[in-house]
């Protein structure tokens, strides 16, 4: 039985509702980033403030729930490499896009679903039902589409740090799935976001950072802080309640949110091979949760 197969329904219902709020402030993220990047940011500045403040928020947010900050001492290793998956993620992501195109390092970094499927069933032998495994493929051609990756003048550093990206988002999602199991998502979420601080901070004399000089790009910026600690506490949140591969599954709708909000911020309309794609990313998840409800005797 793969992990989330025999949730409740409203469990099940939440845990993909918070995935497609996660998706929609993920999403949103580039385009506010981009004012940020306009007004003089770095990425070393957008990431370090931003782990500095969402570790700030988790703490709060587990202080005021009451919730163990810190996971089982037998968990806490493993906590440990989620942060450090985590940064090494996105660090390679901010990186790639410096190397490749945008589309061609967004559409690399969105075989993370399928990643997380095949690390499932390696690690964990659990099945991959037929259904999941098409919708999977469905989902990122479908990106792939959106993104309308390019493969001229391919760098393979780029796309190399593309792929890393890839996995460890990957491997984050797997690792943190265990460490919450045992904990709660907060704990897992704090040694997640204070480990990439700690490290940005013993990094940042040596490499330095460069912060938004205009208040439109501290707009952006603060915009896209907010965002990030929204959507990492409903994707977090939502591992814990519905498993990793329905969580990425459903999170290929981000993409398809960039698109959205890169078309109100930025002006920058869609062609109809992207909204192809949208229409392709948005029937393979139906068909995965019909598939799932199916196989689960529930009533599509």
């Amino acid at each position: 039985m793969t992990p989330g197969d025999d949730i409740p329904a409203a469990r099940l219902r939440l845990g993909l509702g918070l995935t497609v709020v996660s998706s929609l402030c993920y999403g949103a993220i580039p385009s506010f980033v981009r004012l940020a990047y306009a007004a003089g940011a770095d990425p070393m500045g957008v990431l370090f403030l931003r782990a500095v403040v969402a570790a700030m928020w988790v703490a709060a947010m587990a202080g005021y729930t009451g919730r163990a900050l810190l996971p089982p001492r037998h968990l806490r290793w493993h906590a440990v490499a989620i942060g450090f998956a985590w940064l090494a993620g996105a660090w390679c992501y901010l990186g790639a896009f410096q190397r490749i195109p945008i589309g061609l390092a967004v559409t690399i970094f969105f075989l993370f679903p399928l990643n997380v499927a095949l690390l499932t069933r390696v690690l964990e032998g659990h099945r991959l039902a037929p259904h999941r495994i098409v919708a999977l493929a469905l989902g990122f051609v479908g990106v792939t589409m959106v993104v309308g990756a390019s493969l001229g003048n391919v760098d393979l550093l780029g796309v190399g740090m593309a792929g890393v990206a890839a996995l460890a988002v990957s491997s984050n999602m797997m690792v943190s799935a265990r460490v919450m199991r045992g904990s709660n998502p907060q704990a897992a979420m704090l040694m997640m976001t204070g480990v990439s601080a700690a490290t940005l901070a013993a990094l940042a004399p040596f490499l330095g950072f460069n912060l938004p000089t205009t208040g439109l790009g501290w707009f952006g910026f603060v915009t896209a802080t907010v965002l990030f600690c929204c959507a990492m506490t409903c994707f977090y949140t939502a591992i814990n309640m519905i498993g990793s591969i329905r969580t990425a599954m459903v999170a290929n709708l981000e993409p398809v949110m960039a698109i959205s909000f890169a078309f109100l911020v930025l002006d920058e309309v869609p062609g109809p091979i992207q909204i192809a794609g949208i229409a392709l990313v948005v029937g393979a998840i139906l068909w995965m949760q019909i598939g799932d409800r199916r196989k689960s005797g529930i009533p599509a």
